[in-house]
Parts: C-alpha cells; structure tokens; sequence
C-alpha cells in the first residue's frame, strides 16, 4: 500500500476502515464519530504509522 501520496482525510478513511474491518462491529454511531473526531486530531505521520502496524 502507498499512503505516502495519501491526504490526511484518504489516511483517516484508511484507517478508520481498517479498525472496522478489525473490530468487524461499529459499538454504535456515537463511538464511530468519536473514534473518527480523535483520527481528525492526528497528524498525517501519525495515521501513516497507524497504518503500517495494522498492515
């Protein structure tokens, strides 16, 4: 995968479908909006390495 050409909202769809895919769940729609408010807060370097440890 290359996320270096990623935008930071490309990186933030990546992994927040990525921690879907992992928990197969969303809890509910208030703690998906939680969980993509914190992703928004993370700069791009920080969302690439997210990215890498799930790979």
């Amino acid at each position: 995968m290359k996320n270096t050409h990623m935008t930071h909202k490309e990186l933030v769809e990546q992994v927040s479908a990525n921690l879907f895919k992992q928990s197969g769940k969303i809890e509910s729609q208030r703690s998906w909006l939680a969980m993509r408010n914190y992703l928004e807060q993370l700069d791009c370097e920080q969302l690439k390495l997210m990215l890498k440890k799930n790979a």
